[in-house]
């Protein structure tokens, strides 16, 4: 399980960017998944918008916590937006609800991040 940095919430967030993924998630695509991500996370806090994603496996929850890390090693915030219910579903078996937050809309996790961000 991704450890991530304690303070997290005091990560300063100049800005932030919104990433809207569609499609599978799967083997064939999680690598470009997570080098998109990794991208983003480098230069500003992100939210992941997943309402267009239909399937998710195992390999885009790893790309998912390995932006999560970068995110973490690069002191900004990754948030996960309408997740589908099958990542709602593997988070909770592997309780990785602590390393991937999930929140219902773009608009939740905006406001949850700028309850916690320093800006």
């Amino acid at each position: 399980m991704a450890v991530l940095d304690p303070d997290q919430e005091h990560f300063r967030c100049d800005g932030m960017s919104v990433v809207h993924l569609e499609g599978e998630i799967d083997i064939a695509t999680a690598e470009g998944v997570h080098a998109r991500l990794a991208s983003s996370v480098i230069e500003n806090c992100t939210v992941v918008d997943l309402s267009g994603v239909g399937f998710i496996d195992a390999s885009g929850v790893n790309a998912l916590v390995g932006a999560v890390r970068i995110a973490s090693g690069s002191q900004r915030h990754l948030l996960i937006a309408s997740p589908p219910r099958q990542l709602s579903r593997i988070l909770d078996v592997l309780d990785l609800h602590a390393v991937l937050p999930t929140h219902a809309d773009v608009a939740a996790a905006r406001s949850s991040h700028a309850a916690h961000a320093l800006h």
